[in-house]
């Protein structure tokens, strides 16, 4: 017997799909009128200006300027407020820090039919909402730059971006800042060319409500280092944006590390990772597991932040305003 639920998500289907149809032809047509670099484009542009850093908007920071919770960072007010701020500030002239936008608002015709679905609703029924944010005389750098292998029809395009991340890092001193159990790099040789590597590991939920603090502790370190690689979800987005401004280069890496998991295995599909966060299919690992890789935990700075249950008693921590 067909429960209620299951129902309604079948009937409730059709008159999505038709209302997204009215709506996407003007969302789209708006959304192409924003110029964005193709994602292989944004990696040249990083590897011909080592001054350069990026921070991400994909579908989850720009729903969240308005009210979203994704998997591994519950809504916070500032959080979208800061969004909301560095999408309007960033685009200023001569900015350090160079704003991505997703590759979907270029066109979905090299995207998996997944995959373009998705953004057909997305901008559908939220392209209208953060619109007035963007800049139409802004060259916005692509999203997709560290998502280059799942979405797309076209693997080679994933080979060439990720051969030239590896000459990007080869040879630099790199600081990573990931929640616990992300672990940048381990496993497989996207950083095997880097001189030295340590990390600062925070919250794999919510690091956002330990903003300050990671702020302060990345901005005590990192000068030590060429550049900082950020894998924190909307909160890279930020942090990336704000010790730019301080002469810092930082790389809203994201899910590259997944990414290029995924290439070498050649996944068709969204899979686990053995030993690593895999937001996307609900794999997360425990803030207080201890990692059993002595390498790994030799490359650990420090860690910021508090274990889970205590989360909610650091949620009066406020972003600075840079």
């Amino acid at each position: 017997m067909i429960s209620a639920d299951s129902l309604y998500r079948k009937l409730r289907f059709p008159f999505k799909f038709t209302h997204a149809a009215f709506r996407f032809p003007v969302a789209n047509a708006h959304a192409r009128q924003y110029q964005v670099l193709s994602p292989e484009q944004t990696v040249d542009l990083l590897l011909s200006n080592d001054k350069l850093s990026i921070s991400r908007y994909g579908d989850g920071e720009l729903e969240m300027t308005l009210f979203k919770n994704i998997g591994f960072q519950a809504f916070d007010e500032r959080l979208s407020i800061r969004l909301k701020e560095i999408l309007r500030r960033g685009s200023q002239l001569n900015n350090p820090c160079l704003l991505c936008l997703p590759d979907a608002f270029r066109g979905t015709g090299n995207m998996r039919f997944g995959s373009a679905l998705f953004w057909f609703f997305h901008k559908a029924f939220y392209f209208r909402h953060y619109e007035a944010l963007l800049k139409k005389n802004y060259l916005y750098g692509n999203t997709s730059v560290t998502r280059p292998y799942h979405d797309y029809k076209d693997k080679q395009q994933a080979t060439r971006i990720f051969t030239k991340f590896k000459q990007l890092f080869h040879d630099k001193k790199i600081l990573i800042v990931e929640g616990s159990g992300t672990r940048l790099g381990i496993g497989n040789d996207l950083l095997a060319g880097a001189r030295d590597i340590k990390r600062i590991t925070t919250l794999n939920r919510n690091a956002f409500s330990v903003y300050n603090d990671l702020y302060s502790s990345v901005l005590a370190h990192a000068r030590d280092y060429d550049m900082v690689l950020m894998s924190l979800g909307p909160t890279a987005t930020v942090l990336a944006y704000d010790l730019s401004q301080h002469g810092i280069r930082c790389i809203d890496t994201g899910h590259i590390d997944i990414e290029y998991e995924w290439m070498r295995s050649a996944a068709r599909d969204k899979v686990q990772v053995a030993g690593k966060n895999v937001n996307e299919v609900g794999m997360l690992l425990s803030d207080t597991s201890r990692d059993a890789d002595e390498h790994y935990r030799q490359q650990i700075l420090l860690h910021v932040g508090l274990p889970q249950d205590a989360v909610l008693s650091a949620m009066t921590i406020h972003p600075p305003m840079v």
